[in-house]
């Protein structure tokens, strides 16, 4: 089985104003944590500025960590179209392809917490099929994101026309709606990624956010996290607030 986990880059207004002290301080402690998960997982996912908050890059923590460390873990990034052209987004995937990065998780993502709203954002599946024509593909790894829940291909056939290296789920509340999300791009010859958040207090916050229900696994995290490998490519942990439970379930799951 195939794991991935999910981290966030450091946010680069903590505060009120800048600190570029506190900046190198959360780079550290990111590192630590990956030092961490190395032995137990197969790479790791930064994210891009959840929720509109603005964070380090996830190109820029990316690079780092692949200069820092020399355990070869696959890295995989999300990429922003909502805050980005189409100079920009050629602009950051020739960055990831000079940074080595494995895959990019092309998104929408939530609208920015500042400034001005781009009400005619480029869908995220033009993105991706524009960069393929391209030949971006051939380098790195495209990928869109799909919801938990699909019923027929048809709800997200933009998507699948866009041809997309993988389909990474939003985070699934259900194996049999995984089964008939997998059974629905399995004729299009595309991977999925599975991610499922683990269920804690510390994490409920944003479970609640995103209207997640994990009452099916919530008493037995790692059958779910087992049976969920069986189904899909690869499965992409994320533990927000409570990495202390993501340590711990990872190393019961690859002991």
């Amino acid at each position: 089985m195939i794991i991935n986990y999910e981290l966030n880059p450091p946010k680069i207004l903590p505060g009120e104003c800048f600190d570029r002290h506190r900046l190198f301080e959360d780079i550290e402690n990111i590192k630590g944590k990956i030092s961490l998960l190395e032995k137990y997982v197969d790479g790791i996912h930064f994210t891009d500025s959840v929720l509109g908050i603005p964070r380090l890059s996830s190109i820029s923590m990316a690079d780092i960590i692949k200069r820092s460390t020399k355990n070869p873990l696959k890295i995989s990034c999300s990429v922003r179209t909502r805050d980005r052209n189409f100079t920009a987004m050629y602009q950051i995937v020739t960055d990831s392809i000079l940074s080595e990065i494995d895959s990019l998780l092309i998104l929408l993502g939530d609208e920015p917490i500042k400034g001005p709203k781009n009400n005619n954002p480029v869908k995220p599946s033009v993105f991706v099929s524009e960069l393929n024509k391209q030949g971006f593909n051939k380098i790195v790894k495209l990928n869109l994101s799909i919801p938990n829940k699909i019923s027929n291909s048809t709800n997200i056939q933009k998507k699948i026309e866009a041809k997309p290296y993988a389909f990474v789920t939003q985070s699934i509340e259900s194996l049999n709606d995984l089964e008939k999300l997998v059974d629905t791009v399995k004729p299009f010859k595309i991977r999925v990624v599975a991610c499922i958040m683990l269920p804690s207090e510390k994490n409920r916050k944003s479970a609640d956010a995103i209207g997640l229900d994990w009452k099916e696994y919530e008493k037995a995290p790692i059958d779910f996290i087992t049976n969920a490998g069986k189904l899909a490519d690869e499965i992409l942990l994320t533990s927000p607030n409570h990495f202390a439970l993501a340590g711990d379930v990872l190393s019961k799951i690859r002991c």
